[in-house]
């Protein structure tokens, strides 16, 4: 369901409802949950997985068999684009990337790098049809770049400062003490950056497995991560998380 400008608003409302994972995660909805140290990840990762796994049966079975993907065409069309018939559909690296980050970074990363994309891509994708005026050689507008800064940029601090209320101990708190520290805000403004530029040079290749969907939460966790490490002098061992802990029992 596209509009006169080519935005689908089916498809980004799909990539929208991508907000249960990083809510899930902030509020640490699992706690507790059979045992485990740390039980929201453990789950979120778990059926994340288990989601990714059956996803790419499916797609193979739909890049492989022509009835099957006239059939997934003719009923969940609307959520995919035309040049995904013949690769893998956008929702396979969006999970993928969704994995790799809660497995690997700490909640503060995680949460923020999901919402790059979840609240960045969509706003990019309405600003840059409706109002892009201004574009460049691959296509993208400067008004959809811009859309996507300051949409992250503000949903950013929004997180920060949420991090700040409920957690007062988080290396991304702006809050030292009785202090305030501007040092995450720009730790946050180098993450946006660093996902903006993504969203703008990324492509998509692999047969559909590599894109912005994958490349922008990967990115930004690690330009955090360094710049967390650059600043704030967190060392890699403090705050990436070991994947043999999943499943730790308190």
């Amino acid at each position: 369901m596209s509009d006169k400008n080519g935005f689908n608003f089916s498809r980004k409302i799909w990539h929208v409802l991508g907000l249960i994972i990083p809510v899930s995660l902030y509020l640490d909805l699992f706690r507790d949950y059979n045992g485990f140290v740390y039980a929201s990840r453990a789950v979120i990762v778990t059926y994340l997985g288990i989601f990714l796994f059956l996803l790419v049966i499916l797609e193979s079975i739909r890049l492989t068999s022509s009835s099957f993907e006239a059939f997934f065409f003719k009923h969940f069309g609307f959520l995919m684009k035309e040049s995904e018939r013949t690769r893998f559909n956008g929702t396979v690296p969006y999970f993928f990337a969704n994995f790799l980050v809660v497995l690997f970074f700490p909640p503060e990363i995680a949460v923020l790098s999901i919402l790059f994309l979840v609240v960045g891509d969509p706003t990019a994708a309405y600003v840059g049809s409706k109002y892009g005026k201004n574009r460049f050689y691959n296509g993208k507008s400067r008004e959809g770049i811009i859309g996507f800064f300051v949409s992250t940029f503000v949903v950013g601090l929004i997180v920060l400062f949420l991090f700040t209320i409920s957690k007062p101990e988080s290396f991304l708190s702006l809050k030292w003490g009785e202090e305030i520290s501007l040092f995450p805000v720009l730790i946050l403004a180098l993450g946006v950056l660093a996902a903006c530029l993504t969203e703008f040079f990324s492509s998509t290749v692999a047969k559909g497995l590599i894109d912005d969907n994958l490349l922008i939460p990967i990115v930004s966790s690690i330009v955090i991560s360094f710049f967390s490490f650059l600043f704030l002098r967190h060392i890699p061992s403090e705050f990436f998380f070991s994947p043999f802990d999943l499943y730790l029992q308190k």
